[in-house]
């Protein structure tokens, strides 16, 4: 398997990760992939309990795994904000 870049982008809400996420995706990369690890905590209700943070990391996992293993993608873009379970 070809070597693949994964490039984290971390910092609290608001300061723009999500928008630099899709700038690099968008504008900067070539096969390239964005995951929002937001989009694995959205929920409602929002309960932050042991049974949701073991859920948000394995969602994550089988995530990040399904685009590092894909042959198309070179990078592969993750974001997450403080607070979130992977914080705990």
């Amino acid at each position: 398997m070809k070597r693949k870049r994964l490039l984290f982008i971390g910092g609290t809400m608001g300061v723009g990760k999500t928008t630099l996420g899709k700038y690099l995706v968008d504008q900067k990369l070539e096969n390239a992939a964005f995951l929002d690890g937001d989009w694995c905590w959205y929920m409602r209700p929002w309960v932050f309990s042991d049974e949701n943070k073991k859920m948000e990391i394995n969602n994550i996992q089988f995530l990040l795994n399904g685009y590092l293993h894909h042959s198309t993608f070179e990078t592969v873009v993750f974001c997450m904000g403080h607070g979130s379970a992977t914080d705990h």
